[in-house]
């Protein structure tokens, strides 16, 4: 099963990553980003929930999907990691690369709030 990517509002929600790493299709999670950042969506919300494997491969997938989005203008974060994946990423020293979220609800905030207008000062 590839990776789950359901949209809302500006929103894109990037799912099934649990079982996302156990499927040869897992090379493809780029080019699904690509083809949605293609398509004028630059909020991504990578979303963690049931993710227990931790290591380069998980990694490398994250990266790159990250990298993808933000050469592109985009931006990502995470949302609903378990304590052994927001272990992995502080041991990595990539915890200051992505904002974690304890819910994907409160990851789109994120994003809402960083677009409603400046006021002037």
């Amino acid at each position: 099963m590839a990776m789950n990517i359901r949209v809302d509002g500006n929103v894109a929600i990037l799912s099934n990553f649990a079982r996302l790493m156990n499927d040869p299709r897992y090379v493809d999670a780029a080019r699904d980003v690509r083809d949605m950042l293609d398509q004028g969506i630059r909020n991504y919300v990578i979303e963690l929930a049931g993710v227990k494997e931790t290591g380069s491969s998980f990694l490398g997938v994250l990266m790159t999907i990250t990298r993808e989005i933000r050469s592109a203008g985009g931006e990502a974060v995470l949302a609903h990691p378990s304590r052994d994946v927001e272990k992995y990423l502080a041991m990595m020293q990539m915890d200051d690369y992505w904002d974690v979220f304890g819910t994907v609800d409160e990851a789109k905030g994120f994003f809402q709030h960083n677009e409603a207008p400046h006021e002037a000062r």
